[in-house]
């Protein structure tokens, strides 16, 4: 049998006799299979190769088998290596795109996710414990925001067992995704031309597309540029990118405004979901965040019907979290990394001075506050987060002992990690837990803000209050009449004054 012709019975049927794990390593798993069968082609950085794609899912409960029918999903997809400096290991991570025999892109659901033609296989190197990742995307869902959905999965290329991996969502514009409005080549006036956009901050390179503010990087030498992602720089129109830097400007002005007022008399408030901004730097804020702010760090905007608000996010690239770096002192669960006045703080002409400005502002400062405490008492409780960590880490124990048989990454030094090295998994998790406990103990005391006087909170006690009596403005009881002032008195001792015109 000639390789070409083993190559295409492997691709094109991806028979299950080419599915046992040369190491046998793996024979059942918990957790989904998702096997890929090359036929022994290298698999490239770029362009994607096509490859047969399966995965074996037998429902929650059941085992799945190595050489069960892959009765989930059995089809092609071209798949290429991704990442920067995690392109260095051996353990890789790989974008998919789900492809027809023709090579033509096709969507799916795939593990209850989603349809969608694009999708991740993270990795999670950097990531000892395996939950990283997953965990925050988590708590920015459950903060209300869309995150990338995940599964985690097991792992076989050309019947080489690779590990513990989670297929994830890659970010993109879609009902199921980010759920603004498609932005075509002929949307160039009015409504239609105000979104969706989606930006990104991240690496400059030569070849890097976008526009540049007019305002400095936290580096003081260069613009904050910022980078398109959709619609691709290919597609992007004149009047389109006119209209996203010219709208950018307007908030910008403001940001940075002595009052936070623009020229047209604008807050800056006024431009963005002030939730998703505060959230925004709660999750990175929490997990201290290495690249957090700067690096695959993701705003969008939907059309002005839509609301047209400028959001932050979908999060991304949390690996370097929860004190598992030395990178800008993401070991000490102390200090703000807003700021990037910690050592080895890098990329900084990347890194917006928005998040400065912000956190000088009491109106940001309050509804952060208010936040805070909020999700401090659910699913940011100490209780709730060992709760979650204790129930993901019992999913996935197996297949992570496996992982690391494969990878023996345990109590190694692989990544720029603090010392001591923990010597076995148990005491990976111990570690994160200790580092979670120090810093929520420390975002405790420093938090700055009043919930008493966010706005929303404010607005939703009045909402609450009892009308007790009317009087006049002598301050005698009164019945209503129009065109003459009366006020109102309600049960939390406060009042206002009103009139009703006829």
């Amino acid at each position: 049998m000639t390789n070409k012709f083993f190559t295409l019975l492997v691709i094109f049927f991806g028979f299950s006799k080419f599915n046992i794990v040369n190491s046998q390593i793996l024979y059942n798993s918990n957790l989904p299979i998702v096997i890929i069968n090359t036929g022994g082609a290298y698999i490239p950085d770029e362009p994607k190769i096509p490859v047969n794609f399966q995965i074996i899912d037998n429902g929650v409960g059941v085992l799945n088998n190595i050489n069960d029918f892959p009765n989930h999903y059995n089809g092609f997809c071209g798949i290429e290596t991704r990442g920067n400096s995690t392109q260095g290991f051996d353990k890789k991570t790989y974008s998919i795109e789900l492809w027809n025999s023709n090579n033509e892109d096709t969507s799916a659901s795939l593990l209850g996710m989603g349809k969608e033609e694009d999708w991740i296989l993270h990795a999670m190197v950097i990531d000892k414990s395996q939950v990283r990742i997953p965990f925050s995307f988590y708590l920015f869902q459950r903060m209300g925001h869309y995150a990338s959905n995940w599964r985690y999965v097991e792992l076989i290329i050309d019947g080489d067992y690779r590990g513990l991996y989670i297929l994830c969502e890659k970010i993109k514009r879609d009902d199921d995704r980010v759920d603004i409005a498609k932005l075509d080549d002929d949307d160039i006036y009015g409504d239609s031309l105000t979104g969706g956009y989606i930006l990104r901050l991240d690496w400059l390179g030569y070849y890097s597309q976008g526009f540049s503010s007019n305002y400095y990087s936290q580096s003081g030498y260069f613009p904050l540029f910022y980078q398109w992602y959709y619609p691709k720089a290919d597609n992007i129109q004149i009047e389109q990118e006119n209209y996203i830097s010219d709208w950018f400007y307007n908030f910008e002005s403001a940001v940075f405004s002595s009052d936070y007022h623009n020229y047209l008399g604008n807050r800056y408030t006024d431009y963005i979901n002030l939730n998703s901004f505060v959230d925004f730097l709660i999750i990175n804020e929490f997990s201290k965040n290495s690249d957090g702010y700067k690096l695959s760090s993701y705003l969008h905007k939907d059309r002005d019907k839509n609301g047209g608000k400028l959001n932050a996010g979908p999060i991304w690239d949390f690996d370097q979290t929860y004190g598992v770096s030395l990178v800008c002192s993401n070991d000490d669960p102390s200090g703000w990394t807003y700021l990037q006045n910690q050592s080895d703080c890098e990329d900084l002409m990347s890194m917006p001075m928005w998040w400065q400005s912000m956190m000088q502002d009491t109106i940001f400062q309050n509804r952060l506050k208010c936040r805070w405490d909020n999700f401090r008492n659910t699913f940011l409780h100490q209780d709730s987060i060992f709760y979650w960590i204790k129930t993901d880490t019992t999913l996935i124990s197996d297949a992570k002992s496996r992982n690391f048989t494969k990878w023996p990454h345990i109590g190694q030094q692989i990544w720029i990690e603090p010392s001591p090295i923990p010597q076995s998994y148990a005491e990976e998790i111990i570690a994160l837990k200790s580092w979670i406990a120090n810093r929520l103990d420390w975002l405790d005391l420093n938090m700055p803000g009043n919930c008493d006087y966010d706005i929303t909170n404010i607005e939703e006690q009045a909402d609450k209050k009892e009308l007790l009596i009317v009087t006049d403005i002598l301050g005698k009881k009164n019945k209503v009449k129009v065109n003459i002032p009366f006020i109102e008195i309600y049960d939390d001792n406060s009042f206002k004054k009103t009139i009703l015109f006829d």
